[in-house]
């Protein structure tokens, strides 16, 4: 009898590997561990417990942590006479009689039952459920939960929530979970199991308080076991909302403590010694022949002192498309530079490191620094190892110790590129482990990060933001283009097109797709070719040797010479591309991007003070939710509240590539409670 207890009847019939099948008064359980298979609970069988597996649900934990979805609330009981055709509503009532018959025609079963309470009696309907004559008892009370058939000449009931009348009720009469299914589970199956589970917690021998008592007291947290109980089988919605506390809370405090616990392991590392030379920042901004904004003054400010602490530096730097994180990465670099430092600037794509190559040479020719480029497919030249800064994609990281003898900053663009993880690699490949030394390390994103999500999954981060654009740029005005309109939209680009002002035009493959309705970049160029033959259209994408599409670019680029009028690319143009001419970008199979991509698609163009406009082509039906996301997307141009919008809809671990990074996604907490974020982060520093 080893392992087993002693419990009340949960089922009619009990077997076990240790007993023989047999009715029961009382039963003997096997006690649970949290790493136990699902397979131990009653009733879960091979069959179950392979699409309990499809739900992610494999051990006991697993099923105690599948939360529901939703809840309905089926715990206020009306009476008969208060049922409507609109709403559903629960209802006590004593069967008075049952009947199930078989019809000649459809070959079906009709189940009715004629049911009373106080106010009044009526008939309820059921099809093709015969086994309810089994599970309905004449002179019984059940609790329904249904609404009036719209279609009934008289008042009945179509096929409504039952539940005989217990103790404890499990799917009607209480605030009832849904849960998230997969095809062949109902939601009353998993319902039972689940409750089957919550009632025999204390039979999971290990699962324990995992909050400190200090943690739960001070912040007035209810303990796991009742939170546990709470969020599956609330019994009032205070209850329910002090579950969703306290499980969300111990989400966002594990994400915290992380964090912190990175953060601490930087702090103990020393960081190069770089002057803040504010006169020489001076004089670098004011031969810049633009105007810097507020936020990118008071960034160069925050990098600057930074740059000059003994902890090396690990700042993150968010901004809108265009709202000019390279100028702020130039400055950074040129203090280091003249600190006799080395800078690595570690970019996604050739397309970006090209252009920052370009930029950076040009802003700085003032200033004797030499800089250099280097990739996959370039051949390290015997200069390169003497340069002061030097931009490339993952070639920097297999060629470190070749190039770098005093690395004092590392910059990388893009970062959501590289996901949370791969940037904590990134960091160690940089570190001197022995010396305990590393560089600074600032970190960009054109992905504009909400202030909570910042303080949570980049917690290990310093922050500077960037919400400001040059006064000088009009907003992209953006249009979601209907099929029937696709002509006379094509006619306007066309028509701009020979003003002068230059296109990109997008697909999202470079091949076509039997299984996806899509254009693809190929033959979309062709059929811009025919119809648009007026203008020299070029193509540009992923496959195109490295030396080809950057001369493509470099022609696009420069226009009063090359007349390129149309450049047909995939998203390969979606970051590093700075093209002031183009104004215009239209974006085929615009469903299949994700808002953060079509929003640094869209910021392609823009980039002057000239009016700028981006349309928007489906290449198929698009679904109601597509056409909500795409609607928002044209009529919103704040890259910070396409990011909420986006997170509210996907959670951070698609926006943000977090999934594949080791950051668990948020089942209850939401990234959107400021005050539950400030919470966490200062338990999770009392907890250091």
């Amino acid at each position: 009898m080893d392992n087993y207890n002693c419990c009340a009847v949960w089922d009619h019939t009990c077997s076990s590997t240790k007993l023989d099948p047999i009715p029961i008064i009382s039963c003997i359980i096997p006690t649970l561990k949290l790493n136990d298979s699902v397979s131990k609970i009653p009733l879960i069988g091979p069959k179950y417990e392979a699409l309990l597996l499809q739900l992610g649900a494999k051990t006991v934990q697993d099923l105690l942590y599948y939360f529901p979805r939703t809840y309905f609330d089926s715990s206020k009981v009306h009476e008969i006479t208060d049922l409507d055709r609109e709403e559903k509503k629960t209802f006590v009532a004593t069967v008075l009689k049952f009947s199930s018959i078989r019809t000649r025609k459809k070959r079906m079963t009709i189940q009715s039952a004629l049911v009373e309470d106080d106010s009044a009696q009526i008939d309820i309907m059921w099809f093709n459920q015969p086994f309810l004559k089994d599970s309905l008892k004449v002179g019984e009370k059940y609790i329904f939960s249904g609404k009036l058939n719209p279609k009934s000449y008289k008042p009945q009931v179509s096929s409504p929530e039952h539940e005989p009348i217990k103790e404890s009720q499990t799917h009607v009469g209480l605030i009832t979970p849904i849960y998230p299914l997969t095809q062949g589970l109902s939601n009353k199956w998993l319902r039972s199991r689940i409750k089957w589970l919550i009632d025999k917690l204390d039979y999971v021998t290990d699962l324990e308080e995992t909050l400190p008592k200090k943690i739960t007291t001070k912040y007035k947290l209810t303990n796991l076991f009742e939170a546990l109980r709470a969020i599956h089988f609330p019994e009032t919605q205070k209850e329910l909302k002090a579950a969703e506390t306290r499980l969300g809370f111990e989400e966002l405090l594990e994400i915290q403590v992380k964090m912190l616990k990175r953060k601490k392991s930087i702090e103990q590392l020393t960081g190069p010694s770089i002057n803040p030379d504010r006169t020489l920042i001076k004089e670098f901004i004011s031969k810049l022949d633009f105007e810097l904004t507020q936020g990118q003054t008071k960034a160069i400010d925050e990098l600057a002192d930074d740059l000059s602490d003994k902890k090396p530096m690990n700042r993150l730097l968010s901004g809108d498309v265009g709202s000019g994180k390279t100028i702020i990465a130039i400055a950074a670099s040129l203090l280091t530079v003249k600190s006799s430092k080395q800078v690595a600037i570690l970019v996604p794509t050739t397309v970006l490191a090209d252009q920052h190559y370009q930029t950076f040479t040009q802003t700085l020719q003032d200033y004797d620094i030499k800089i250099s480029q280097v990739s996959s497919n370039k051949n390290i030249e015997a200069d390169t190892k003497n340069a002061d800064i030097i931009i490339g994609t993952h070639a920097l990281l297999h060629q470190k110790k070749e190039l770098f003898s005093n690395l004092g900053l590392t910059i990388i663009d893009e970062q959501h590129k590289f996901g949370v993880e791969q940037r904590e690699d990134l960091r160690k490949t940089f570190t001197n482990k022995t010396k305990k030394n590393a560089p600074h390390f600032l970190t960009m994103t054109a992905t504009p990060i909400p202030r909570t999500l910042a303080l949570t999954l980049f917690g290990d981060l310093e922050v500077s933001e960037l919400k400001e654009k040059p006064s000088s740029r009009k907003p992209v005005k953006t249009h979601l283009v209907p099929e029937n309109k696709r002509e006379d939209a094509l006619k306007w680009i066309e028509k701009k097109a020979k003003t002068g002002i230059q296109i990109f035009w997008i697909a999202p493959l470079i091949e076509e797709s039997e299984k996806l309705q899509v254009k693809s970049v190929k033959t979309l160029f062709k059929e811009l070719q025919e119809s648009l033959p007026d203008l020299n259209v070029k193509l540009l994408h992923g496959k195109i040797k490295p030396k080809e599409k950057q001369k493509t670019l470099d022609d696009f680029s420069n226009f009063k010479d090359e007349k390129i009028h149309t450049l047909v690319s995939t998203s390969v143009i979606e970051v590093g591309i700075d093209i002031p001419n183009a104004n215009i970008i239209v974006i085929e199979g615009a469903e299949r991007f994700g808002l953060a991509q079509l929003h640094q698609l869209r910021g392609r163009v823009g980039r002057s003070e000239k009016q700028a406009w981006c349309f928007l082509f489906t290449s198929t039906k698009p679904t109601s939710d597509q056409r909500k996301r795409l609607r928002y997307f044209a009529k919103e141009n704040d890259g910070f509240n396409l990011a909420e919008f986006d997170l509210q809809r996907r959670g951070p671990g698609e926006v943000y590539g977090t999934r594949q990074a080791g950051i668990p996604d948020l089942k209850i907490a939401s990234i959107f409670d400021m005050e539950l974020v400030k919470k966490t982060r200062e338990a999770a520093l009392e907890m250091s």
